[in-house]
């Protein structure tokens, strides 16, 4: 699936041609925003600001219930998207199939968030997005703030103590980063849903990986000429987008060869080729450099780990000359995966590795389709039988008071157990094991994360609590 330089001379090369017989079709759904073709399609739409602890305004959107009725089910669910991508992901399917409608028709509070640097939040309370410091963040950030700003948010509006997760792909991967990190938030999430999930990439096909020996060249060439913006939406991108992947047959048969298929995996029965105008209007909704060569370093180093700054300046944040492993131990929350044999970014390998070290599992399941990708989750032609109603099966379960999750004891967890260990003598600094080193340290984690090393305090108490948990849930389900 990797794509060759050929590829590229003759992909160029026909955009010419396609530029001549580009459609000038208007097409409403890849106008709009996402608040206005919530509206166009008869839905109730609201629109929320979202501000996080570092300073970063998100635009959150909201479908608070469905087009003919307004029956309310206990707990709201938040939709995540996933890389590059924003809340559009959610609803560009249509009211028969998009998940967003579906749950709002069946009664939920539907949310759909936008994480940092994509079309709807590229703002922040004092740094301009034009500026390298604005753009200074990946999915850690994302999990560690932009989340829990947003599950907050939610929690207070609808006066509420839980709500389920729904992520695809980077959306669930910034969820595993919030539960390890914070793993106070396990305790505000109902039931997870991941679609395509995404923390483990190193045998990811995709022609991104290509792309990987190249991350440094890349990231500085970004940072010289985006600020370290990657792929954000504006005019120059949504032109491209109508003259190269227009509704006509020629544009059509060039995205579908050298874009979708060499992306996310070739699937010319279920993925909606007519979607294609709407999907990339507002996709690539833009994110950090750093957010993609944070990836690039996963698929190098083959753990699921905070972002590797070099050896210095990993002294400073994490007192080890290596980033520490996300403890995926600590998120107890009772999760559900969604996985395919043909998605080419998570792969089933390195999905199976992830779902083995998460202690609460509900289910993995396949999708019985073996060419359906990693964009079908959202766009499949029948995403709704394939995939969705078994989602929303999982969560009309979890509605009842008195659910007690069955967990899946198919397969046996695999606890990491060198998370928090940083065995680098011979790179560490002599003073390590100093008393005003050993304060400086604290210091500046506080600095650095200032929320992890708040938890790190009681840490004996999140022990306990956390133990408490999972043993109840066990021992209800087994006896």
């Amino acid at each position: 699936m990797m794509i060759s330089f050929l590829d590229f001379i003759i992909f160029f090369n026909v955009l010419i041609i396609a530029t001549i017989f580009a459609s000038d079709a208007y097409i409403p759904d890849a106008s709009l925003s996402v608040p206005k073709i919530i509206k166009r399609h008869g839905y109730p739409s609201e629109t929320h600001i979202v501000d996080t602890e570092d300073g970063y305004l998100l635009e959150v959107h909201r479908i608070p219930h469905g087009k003919n009725t307004k029956r309310y089910r206990k707990f709201p669910v938040i939709l995540q998207h996933g890389v590059v991508a924003s809340s559009a992901d959610w609803i560009i399917n249509g009211p028969s199939k998009a998940l967003a409608y579906q749950l709002a028709d069946n009664g939920f509070d539907v949310w759909l968030g936008n994480s940092r640097g994509n079309t709807y939040s590229r703002s922040h309370k004092s740094l301009s997005p034009d500026s390298e410091e604005f753009w200074n963040f990946s999915f850690h950030e994302m999990g560690i703030y932009d989340l829990p700003a947003t599950i907050d948010y939610i929690l207070e509006h609808t006066n509420q103590s839980q709500l389920y997760y729904i992520g695809h792909s980077m959306g669930s991967c910034m969820f595993f980063v919030m539960c390890s990190m914070r793993p106070e938030y396990n305790y505000k999430i109902r039931a997870q849903i991941s679609l395509a999930p995404v923390a483990y990439v190193h045998h990811m096909t995709s022609f991104l990986n290509t792309l990987v020996p190249y991350a440094n060249e890349i990231q500085k060439a970004s940072n010289w000429i985006s600020k370290g913006a990657f792929l954000p939406q504006n005019a120059a991108s949504k032109l491209v987008n109508k003259y190269l992947c227009g509704d006509n047959a020629i544009n059509s048969t060039l995205c579908k060869k050298y874009i979708v298929y060499k992306m996310f995996g070739e699937d010319a029965v279920q993925f909606d080729m007519t979607l294609l105008p709407i999907i990339l209007s507002h996709n690539p909704a833009g994110t950090s450099v750093k957010t993609l060569i944070h990836f690039a370093q996963e698929i190098t180093t083959k753990n699921f780990q905070q972002f590797d700054f070099g050896i210095e300046k990993n002294l400073d944040v994490y007192n080890c000359s290596h980033p520490l492993k996300y403890n995926l131990s600590n998120i107890i929350v009772p999760i559900a995966f969604y996985y395919a044999k043909n998605d080419i970014l998570a792969d089933p390998t390195d999905v199976a590795e992830l779902y083995s070290h998460l202690p609460n599992r509900l289910g993995l399941h396949l999708i019985k389709f073996d060419k359906f990708n990693h964009v079908d989750f959202l766009y499949s032609k029948n995403v709704t039988d394939m995939v969705y109603q078994s989602v929303m099966n999982t969560i009309f379960k979890a509605e009842f008071v008195d659910w007690i999750p069955e967990f899946d004891n198919t397969t046996a967890f695999n606890a990491l157990s060198d998370y928090n260990q940083c065995n680098d003598d011979r790179n560490a600094r002599t003073t390590n094991n100093g008393f005003w080193h050993k304060i400086t340290s604290i210091l500046k984690k506080k600095e650095v994360y200032p929320l992890t090393s708040m938890m790190m305090e009681d840490k004996e108490k999140h022990v306990r609590s956390r133990n408490t948990y999972v043993m109840a849930w066990n021992q209800t389900y087994f006896e």
